[in-house]
């Protein structure tokens, strides 16, 4: 018998119909694509100033950004189907790759800056490997320490506590991923008790925004020029003088971005930035 023949959905369908009448699900739910909206914004800003040398190599960060941008959306889509196990093991690869894309970063900062270190020579390799497609093994623990003893953001890192805040979510992602208990699988959500669904797309939510502002927290510290508005590169492609300090203007959808979020990590931080880069936010 085919239960579709008789009317019947699936309980994606079923979810996702739910899901969509429910005010605070799809408020929570607009705030993830404010997130996602964000990166689709940064992408076009670093647009050709993403380039980076490593070793006989040259390319450019661009394909990390959208990769991230996309799955944000996939993210996204699984938690309009009620999807909420799926939506945090695609949680854990955004976050893998918003770090990588910042390990790769600290190790061009430092390479340019500092000069060749063992550090560094071990980056070089595993960046190399990465873009030969034969990468392996390279856990974000080891990501992490290798960002976090960079010495443009390791004051931050121990000022802002950030290691414990990235011990607990991995623990959270790594129990979803792993499946750790009956409460880390996808389920109907006519199963869920109470505002259960609500709480769940909410620490999600918060999860994805405090990953995301962190990843620009720190990105900012070793690359400021990667926030920069495009004002001071305009006036030198319209051959016009550009006004004093415009390479130290933060595009405005940065800016923004950092307001709205920047609690999740703490309030002084704009400060912090200004104080430790230079760069002038609104």
């Amino acid at each position: 018998m085919d239960f579709h023949e008789y009317g019947g959905s699936s309980i994606r369908q079923l979810n996702q119909e739910m899901i969509a009448q429910d005010l605070e699900c799809q408020k929570i739910i607009a705030e993830m694509h404010a997130v996602e909206k964000f990166l689709s914004d940064f992408g076009f800003l670093s647009f050709g100033r993403d380039f980076v040398l490593c070793g006989k190599y040259t390319f450019s960060l661009q394909m990390v950004s959208t990769a991230f941008e996309l799955t944000a959306g996939s993210i996204i889509s699984c938690c309009e189907s009620g999807c909420i196990a799926d939506a945090y093991s695609l949680t854990r690869k955004y976050r893998d790759d918003l770090f990588f894309y910042l390990y790769i970063v600290v190790y061009d900062s430092c390479n340019k800056l500092d000069g060749k270190s063992q550090e560094t020579d071990q980056m070089e390799a595993n960046i190399e490997r990465w873009i030969n497609n034969n990468l392996d093994d390279l856990h974000i623990g080891t990501v992490l320490q290798a960002i976090g003893q960079s010495s443009r953001v390791r004051n931050a890192v121990q000022k802002y506590n950030l290691k414990s805040y990235f011990d607990t979510l991995n623990k959270r992602l790594n129990d979803y991923v792993h499946s750790n208990g009956l409460a880390f699988y996808n389920r109907n959500v006519n199963t869920y008790q109470g505002k259960t669904l609500q709480k769940q797309l909410q620490s999600l939510m918060t999860d994805m925004r405090s990953i995301t502002i962190t990843f620009l927290f720190l990105l900012t510290l070793c690359a400021p020029l990667s926030i920069m508005s495009t004002d001071y590169v305009d006036c030198l492609d319209c051959n016009m003088t550009p006004p004093d300090g415009s390479q130290y203007w933060v595009a405005p959808f940065v800016t923004a971005f950092f307001k709205r979020n920047i609690d999740l990590i703490d309030e002084s931080c704009m400060k912090y930035l200004h104080d430790n880069t230079l760069m002038e936010f609104e």
